[in-house]
C-alpha cells in the first residue's frame, strides 16, 4: 500500500459537474482549485442570473439548484478563480491563465476537466444575421437576463433545448411563430415512453408540450430553416421539409433561435493528447474514458458533459464519481470505500444513462443537412469561406478537415471550428464516402481563444523601452 498522496487538484469548470467535483473531492482533503470563466459558479444550467431576471422570469429549479450549490462551494476550502480562463497548457498539464489579474500559470497537477458542451450549429442561407442565436445563447438570454430575443420568435433545430426554449419565450410574455424540429415525431414518442425512467425529467417535459399545445404553436418534425431574409421588421423564415424539400412554409419573426444539440468541448482534452473517438449517436467527438472520468493521460480526468452529452443530472453523477476515483487512485481511500461510496451514484448513472442516450439521436437529428447546404451558403462564419469553396477543394482531392482547412481557410479563425467543424466534416462525408473518424478534426491550437494584446505585453510607456545606441557615423 502507497502512501496517500494528496497533491494539488485542478478541475476546470464550475458547472454542476466541475462544482460537485471540487466539492468532494476537498472532502477528501485534497487542495483543490476551481476555474471558471463565469463570475459565480453554476455552469450553463445554474447560471447566476441577474438582478432584473430574479424579477421577471418566474422561479424555477435552475435558480434554486444553482443558489444550493453556491452555497455549498462558498462553505466549502475550495479556492475558486472565476472570471478565468484556461487559453493554453503544456504536456506536463501547465495550465495558461488569463483572468482580472492578467496572465497566469499554475504549476501542474491532476487536472479534471468539466468545461462541459458546446452548442452545434448548422448553416442555412442567411444564418449571420444578428437576428439569428443560437437556443443555448437565447436560453441563457432569457433565463439569466429576463430578456426576449424578439417579440416574435422562430424556435428552429433539434434536442430537448428546442422546446425548453419555446417554453421560455411563452414564460416572458412572448410569441412562438413556429417550432421547426430536425427529428422525427416518433422519436418523441419513444422517448417518452423512456422517461418512465427518470420522472423528473417526464414531469417537465409534459409540462412543457402542454403548454406549447395549448398555445396553438405550429410543429413541423423533420423540418429545418432553409433560407433567412431580413426585413424592416426582422425575419422572412423558410422551413423547408428534410425528406420532401418540395414542402415549404414562410414564417415572419423578429429573431430566430436555432441549435442543432451539444457536443462536449474538446479543445483542451485534444491539446493535452488524449485519446478520443467519434460517438455515432450524439455525431461528436469525445474523450475516451472509463465510468470515472479516467482518460489516457494518467494525471486528466474528464467529467460531466466533457465527457459526452447525458445532461444535469448524470453531470453531478459523473463530478461526484470522478471525485471519489481520484481519491482511490492517489491513495487517499480504499478500493473498498470506493465501492461503498459509488454504489448508489452508478446505480443511478445507469438508469439514467438509458434515457440520455435516447435523447442522442434526437439532438443528432440534422446530421444530413450539410450534405444539401446552398453552394452560396457561408460555413465558416469567421473567414466568410462558403459551402461551393469547399466543395472546390474536396473535387480536387481534400479528404480530411486539416487538408480542406489548410486549402480554404475554413477552421482558421478565432473560433477553431467551434462553429463550422460540424457542417465541413458533414460536406466532407457526403462527398468522399468518408467516415467521420477518417475526416479527423481540425488540430487544436493555442491560445484557445484571441487574447487581447495587453494582457500579452503588459502595460508600458513608450519611454519605457530599451533603444540600443545609435551606430556610430
Amino acid at each position: 500500500m502507497f502512501s496517500p498522496d494528496f497533491s494539488p487538484v485542478t478541475v476546470i469548470g464550475g458547472g454542476i459537474a466541475g462544482t460537485t467535483s471540487a466539492i468532494a473531492l476537498a472532502r477528501h482533503g485534497f487542495p483543490v482549485t476551481l476555474i471558471d470563466e463565469q463570475p459565480a459558479a453554476g455552469g450553463q444550467i445554474f447560471r447566476a442570473p441577474s438582478p432584473y431576471a430574479r424579477k421577471t422570469v418566474p422561479p424555477n429549479h435552475e435558480f434554486s439548484g444553482g443558489d444550493a450549490l453556491r452555497q455549498k462551494l462558498a462553505a466549502s476550502p475550495v479556492n475558486v478563480r472565476f472570471s478565468t480562463r484556461v487559453w493554453g497548457l503544456s504536456p506536463a498539464l501547465t495550465l495558461d491563465l488569463i483572468g482580472p489579474d492578467g496572465i497566469d500559470q499554475l504549476p501542474p497537477s491532476t487536472v479534471v476537466v468539466a468545461n462541459g458542451a458546446t452548442e452545434r450549429f448548422l448553416p442555412f442561407q442567411g444564418w449571420t444575421t444578428p437576428r439569428i442565436t443560437g437556443l443555448a445563447g437565447a436560453s441563457i438570454l432569457m433565463r439569466d437576463g429576463g430578456t426576449l430575443p424578439g417579440q416574435t420568435v422562430v424556435v428552429a433545430g433539434s434536442g430537448p433545448l428546442l422546446f425548453s426554449v419555446a417554453h421560455q419565450v411563452l414564460e416572458l410574455g412572448g410569441k412562438v411563430a413556429a417550432i421547426v424540429d430536425a427529428g422525427h415525431r416518433s422519436d418523441w414518442l419513444r422517448l417518452g415512453a423512456m422517461l418512465s425512467l427518470d420522472p423528473a425529467r417526464l414531469t417537465q417535459a409534459t409540462s412543457w408540450m402542454l403548454r406549447l399545445r395549448k398555445a396553438g404553436i405550429p410543429i413541423h418534425h423533420r423540418a429545418h430553416i432553409s433560407t433567412a431574409q431580413e426585413t424592416e421588421t426582422g425575419l422572412l423564415l423558410t422551413v423547408s421539409d428534410m425528406d420532401h424539400p418540395e414542402r415549404r412554409h414562410v414564417y415572419a419573426a423578429e429573431a430566430t433561435a436555432c441549435g442543432y444539440g451539444l457536443k462536449p468541448t474538446t479543445l483542451i482534452t485534444r491539446t493535452a493528447g488524449v485519446q478520443h473517438r467519434h460517438d455515432p449517436i450524439g455525431g461528436y467527438l469525445e474523450p475516451v474514458t472509463d465510468v470515472a472520468g479516467r482518460t489516457s493521460h494518467p494525471d486528466l480526468y474528464v467529467t460531466g458533459d466533457a465527457a459526452g452529452i447525458r445532461g444535469m443530472a448524470v453531470a453531478r453523477l459523473r463530478g461526484l464519481i470522478t471525485a471519489h476515483a481520484i481519491a482511490q487512485d492517489r491513495g487517499g481511500i480504499s478500493a473498498q470505500t470506493y465501492e461503498t461510496l459509488t454504489r448508489a451514484p452508478l446505480r443511478q448513472l445507469r438508469r439514467l444513462e438509458a434515457v440520455s442516450r435516447r435523447m442522442l439521436p434526437l439532438m443528432n437529428a440534422g446530421s444530413a443537412i450539410p450534405a444539401h447546404l446552398q453552394d452560396e451558403t457561408i460555413v465558416c462564419r469567421c473567414e466568410r469561406v462558403k459551402a461551393v469553396t469547399l466543395r472546390s477543394a474536396i473535387e480536387a482531392g481534400a479528404e480530411d478537415l486539416n487538408q480542406l482547412k489548410a486549402w480554404t481557410r475554413c477552421g482558421m479563425g478565432p473560433c477553431q471550428g467551434r462553429m463550422c467543424e460540424d457542417s465541413a466534416r458533414g460536406l466532407l462525408t457526403a462527398a468522399c464516402g468518408n467516415t467521420p473518424e477518417e475526416a479527423g478534426s481540425f488540430t487544436a491550437r493555442m491560445p484557445f481563444f484571441p487574447l487581447p494584446l495587453t494582457a500579452v505585453t503588459g502595460t508600458f510607456a513608450y519611454s519605457d523601452i530599451p533603444l540600443p545606441k545609435a551606430a556610430p557615423l
